[in-house]
């Protein structure tokens, strides 16, 4: 091999390509970029798929310039928040030729603006392509609505575009190799000693999704015995509530009580990067500014176009098969992730609730994961099985 050699392709596996495309492609989705994918079920043509959220004005001037009919793709929960409560499934719907980019944004919840929806016709199921690429728009923590067109599928001119090309393969063998593998594939990459003011000696161990950009991290509380059921705390990231104490949530202070009981027994507290529920930062205070409007914490997830809960607790399962252990003493009022760590093999020998501190600013927060997301009450028997 000589040194030019090196500025050849690797000889990739089709797994691992896929995998490449479908990374760059939440890049570009990010940095509001178009994405070309095709699919079996366009003959003929491919889809141009743009996320309205980082959908800039250059671009929108750019698609108008075009002439072609733009059509919009919503999730089955934002078109329930549109108006057609019908809806099962995602579906896009055909966007007048008279929309500006604000009334794009509105529709698509972007903007805090109430949207128009006479400005949607023409609705129709969506097809597997334009949902994989709400997939994708999902996948890069952005909000699910996408700005679409179909365009011939001449190879030449594909070719020379230069945005992104990926296929709805690419993405269904991702999803077929996350169900097979049913939890995350994780990289342990580096650990450290941590003393700590509420937990005393810790030790944390940094995770790495090796397909994903999301880092994960296990804090171990003193020296437990992971040979014996350990004391464990799933924790998923809300930075207004560890870290500026946000009155919100109840997110800051059961961090700091899960540390204050770890640090009696030792156990370990594992800190998911799952901001908003799995829906990121961003959306998390979109959120927020519909609750203030009176929608509940699940119904301002869905009125953006996410499900009640988008988080994935297998990579948990990872995390603590990592660490060997096997079993443990679950510190949680939230029946899911004990049902998530069970079907990943972990042996939940017992459940500790954590009592939830309310004030006037959290309650109906509180309230409603009793009363709708099913989160377990601090006097219900506890689970010993």
């Amino acid at each position: 091999m000589t040194p030019s050699d090196l500025l050849l392709p690797l000889s990739l596996d089709a797994h691992t390509s896929a995998q490449l495309r479908v990374d760059r492609a939440l890049t570009e989705l990010r940095q509001g970029r178009p994405v070309i994918m095709s699919g079996q079920s366009m003959s003929g043509t491919v889809l141009l798929a743009q996320a309205i959220e980082s959908l800039t004005l250059d671009n929108w001037h750019h698609f108008q310039a075009g002439g072609s009919p733009w059509r919009v793709v919503f999730t089955a929960e934002r078109l329930h928040a549109l108006g057609w409560p019908q809806a099962s499934t995602a579906r896009s719907m055909l966007l007048s030729p008279e929309a500006e980019l604000p009334d794009v944004q509105a529709l698509a919840a972007v903007r805090a603006t109430p949207p128009n929806v006479a400005l949607l016709s023409d609705p129709q199921t969506a097809t597997k392509t334009a949902e994989s690429m709400l997939w994708l728009t999902k996948r890069a923590r952005l909000v699910p609505a996408l700005l679409v067109v179909e365009v011939s599928a001449n190879e030449a001119e594909v070719q020379q575009s230069p945005w992104l090309k990926v296929n709805e393969g690419d993405v269904d063998w991702l999803v077929q190799r996350d169900r097979e593998l049913s939890r995350p594939e994780l990289i342990r990459v580096s650990d450290a000693d941590l003393p700590t003011a509420l937990a005393g000696p810790c030790t944390a161990v940094l995770f790495h999704e090796v397909h994903g950009h999301a880092e994960h991290v296990a804090i171990i509380v003193g020296r437990p015995n992971f040979n014996q059921a350990v004391q464990v705390r799933l924790h998923s990231s809300c930075l207004t509530g560890d870290i500026f104490g946000s009155l919100r949530c109840d997110c800051g202070e059961q961090l700091q009580r899960a540390l204050a009981q770890l640090a009696i027994h030792g156990g370990v507290l594992l800190y998911l990067s799952q901001e908003g529920r799995g829906t990121g930062l961003a959306n998390k205070l979109r959120a927020y500014r519909l609750q203030d409007t009176g929608l509940d914490t699940i119904d301002a997830d869905r009125h953006l176009g996410f499900k009640g809960d988008e988080r994935d607790f297998q990579v948990a399962v990872s995390m603590l098969r990592s660490l060997g252990i096997a079993q443990v003493k679950l510190l949680t009022n939230n029946p899911k992730k004990i049902e998530a760590l069970r079907a990943g093999g972990i042996n939940v020998v017992e459940r500790i609730a954590l009592i939830p501190p309310t004030n006037p600013h959290n309650e109906r927060y509180i309230r409603t994961k009793t009363e709708r997301a099913g989160h377990l009450k601090v006097d219900d028997e506890q689970d010993e099985t």
